[in-house]
């Protein structure tokens, strides 16, 4: 495979039977796929990433107001901001980037990966709060349950098998900031049921995906999303679908790189039983396991250790 290959979510949301097998296609051989037709206006995905340029084009001093430790969310390394080599994806050596961390706006909850975001308003940062909100509710309103139907009827379940495990889901909903010429994310894979991710079009690809034993350029396509599933899916599914190592190598030296990955988990209480098992996995503990891989003992993302 040269190119990640292409779903139409408007052809899943009619359940064609065509689109359906090749999702289930997709999804069995390396969980990568660029998703068309996703009904997200590019008005909304324009501004969310022109409100993130400029707040980290803010001074340091000022993105620190919004710091992971200020955030009041546990772990609280699931929110707020983190400067250069603040995350080590890889488990050997601080990213090159920037990111700001959001989730679902509530109030202060003991659960988990919920609460309310410490995050700038227009005094500080004009339209960051607002549009990444805005994008956030059109991607969790209108794009991960079709998704997620899609799935269920790709492994042969019901069309709305997955709902009880979503209604009350977990997102980790980041803006990253790469600098030109340098900007990188170590290999790693990621640990939630899919990942949404909106890049901006450049013509030289930073993303990087490791498929069937080869690292194949995912090279940006305009009006379209990527979408790559997470270890949880892998795990739910016993290994029938696949989460795929990936990385961003962004060498343009003439342009930063603002992306926009919305890391998808089911309800925070969800218990996961692997098909065709008796196995019980609490998704909580899976997630909390890999912060703290991430941000206590850097073993990484995901599967990362595998992957150095």
């Amino acid at each position: 495979m040269k190119s990640l290959p292409i779903i139409s979510l408007s052809e899943l949301e009619k359940a064609s039977p065509q689109e359906i097998k090749k999702l289930y296609d997709v999804c069995y051989e390396h969980g990568f796929f660029y998703l068309k037709e996703h009904g997200v206006s590019p008005e909304i995905i324009n501004q969310t990433i022109e409100a993130s340029r400029n707040f980290f084009k803010l001074p340091e001093d000022v993105k620190l107001n919004y710091r992971q430790e200020l955030q009041k969310v546990y772990p609280k390394t699931c929110r707020g901001y983190s400067p250069l080599y603040g995350e080590f994806l890889d488990g050997v050596q601080g990213d090159l980037k920037e990111f700001f961390d959001l989730g679902i706006e509530k109030p202060l909850s003991d659960k988990p990966f919920t609460g309310p975001n410490v995050i700038p308003d227009d005094s500080v940062a004009p339209g960051f709060a607002s549009s990444h909100f805005q994008l956030q509710n059109e991607i969790m309103t209108n794009v991960v349950p079709k998704l997620l139907k899609g799935l269920a009827l790709a492994l042969g379940l019901e069309a709305n098998w997955f709902d009880r495990f979503f209604t009350d889901p977990v997102l980790i909903h980041r803006a990253i900031y790469y600098p030109a010429g340098v900007g990188k994310a170590g290999k790693h894979t990621d640990n939630g049921i899919f990942t949404v991710l909106i890049q901006e079009y450049f013509p030289q690809p930073s993303l990087r995906v490791y498929a069937k034993e080869e690292w194949i350029d995912a090279a940006c396509q305009e009006d379209a999303f990527v979408i790559n599933l997470g270890d949880l899916l892998q795990t739910w599914t016993n290994g029938l679908f696949v989460s795929t190592a990936h990385e961003v190598i962004h060498n343009n030296p003439d342009t930063t790189r603002i992306s926009i990955p919305l890391f998808v988990y089911p309800n925070i209480d969800t218990v996961i039983q692997p098909f065709g098992t008796e196995e019980k996995i609490i998704s909580q503990e899976v997630m909390i396991k890999n912060f703290v891989g991430i941000w206590e003992t850097y073993e990484g993302a995901g599967r990362a250790k595998e992957l150095v």
